[in-house]
């Protein structure tokens, strides 16, 4: 992809990228197994302009897929990662077997893994077909394989797990793989405001 910011604040200063990260893409600097990393993703003239200091918001699993937005400003991502920041992702979830109003209802119940709460803002069921179900699930925090805990606590498996939003940032029409820039502006950010000009 040919990038072409707006302006040169974008590229000095901040940036906040989307990438929507196929499958088998592992969110990290450094494998030792040689897996493709998100980094490879981003074109390699934006990663030699900030020598490589530049992080993912969050993490998504081996096997997950979607949005993961990377920034050079770690006080964004301090403040999109963190549980009090209230910060939303969707995520559209196909999960193996037929999911009921039970089984939903004790989701929105949280559930207690190893005494650990896991929890979901909102999940509605998208498609029922004869042996999978599509959810869509909302969290606000996103522990360790939050969503796929949950399933597997409640005997399911999750065939497949696609983040399409994180905050006010969509995936949209963004193709496996494909990056694009985002605009900070759009983050509600009154306590970080005044640093978010210095990475």
């Amino acid at each position: 992809m040919n990038f072409k910011p707006k302006n040169i604040y974008q590229i000095r200063e901040t940036i906040l990228l989307g990438i929507n990260k196929p499958k088998g893409v592992i969110c990290s600097h450094k494998d030792e197994r040689k897996r493709t990393k998100i980094y490879d993703l981003i074109p390699k003239s934006i990663y030699k302009k900030f020598k490589g200091n530049i992080h993912s918001v969050g993490r998504l699993d081996f096997n997950s897929q979607g949005l993961i937005l990377i920034t050079n400003n770690t006080r964004i991502k301090t403040y999109l990662e963190k549980p009090s920041s209230k910060i939303t992702r969707v995520y559209r979830v196909k999960v193996q077997g037929i999911i009921n109003k039970e089984t939903i209802n004790r989701i929105k119940e949280g559930i207690k893994i190893a005494g650990v709460l896991y929890s979901v803002i909102s999940i509605i069921i998208l498609k029922k077909y004869q042996t999978y179900t599509w959810v869509m699930i909302k969290l606000e925090e996103g522990k360790n394989q939050h969503i796929r805990k949950i399933f597997k606590k409640l005997g399911f498996s999750v065939n497949k797990l696609v983040r399409i939003q994180y905050g006010p940032y969509k995936i949209g029409t963004l193709s496996t793989g494909q990056t694009k820039f985002f605009n900070i502006n759009k983050l509600k950010m009154s306590n970080y405001d005044n640093n978010l000009r210095n990475p």
